[in-house]
């Protein structure tokens, strides 16, 4: 269901989404599980392509061939990628299973801390962050490293902060 919050923007904007996504099967997964005229506008980048596929892959992100590319944090380190997404533009970035940014989530990884770095030289598209399992403490160290630092009234450069949605599923007693 999350996953709809940012796929049909992605299929409606113009340039291309940029989704930051931990796992290679959960690309894959999300990839296949799109409308087969969603499918031929998407694409994963990661480790499993060959290095013809990956490079064919490359050229399509920068020639603008697709809407919604995922690929794991590492990628942000990595120049040809983040050139390739310059190339073509980007209206949104995201990071799916957001949690994993957080020292305190469960899958740490320390490529996660380079997602402000990559979005600004991306030209800070907005940022969306999803997540199931955050809790609050975990849900303010994302907000501190996808927000937009902003000056206030002393000059001071803050991270802005963005609105946060919180749904709590109900559980029904009778079920």
């Amino acid at each position: 269901g999350k996953s709809l919050c940012y796929q049909l923007p992605a299929m409606m904007l113009p340039r291309a989404t940029l989704i930051i996504s931990p796992l290679i099967a959960l690309m894959k997964d999300q990839v296949e599980g799109l409308p087969v005229a969603a499918q031929a506008r998407a694409t994963f980048i990661n480790s499993t392509l060959s290095e013809s596929e990956l490079a064919a892959r490359m050229e399509g992100v920068a020639r603008g061939d697709y809407k919604l590319v995922y690929a794991a944090p590492e990628r942000l380190r990595q120049r040809s990628f983040l050139h390739a997404l310059r190339r073509a533009g980007l209206d949104l970035f995201v990071v799916d299973e957001a949690h994993c940014v957080s020292m305190w989530g469960h899958d740490f990884r320390p490529d996660y801390l380079f997602i402000q770095q990559a979005r600004q030289a991306l030209g800070s598209p907005p940022a969306l962050a999803m997540t199931a399992t955050a809790q609050p403490r975990v849900r303010d160290e994302i907000v501190e490293y996808i927000s937009d630092p902003e000056q206030d009234d002393d000059g001071v450069m803050a991270p802005a902060r963005p609105t946060i949605i919180a749904v709590t599923p109900t559980i029904d007693p009778n079920k």
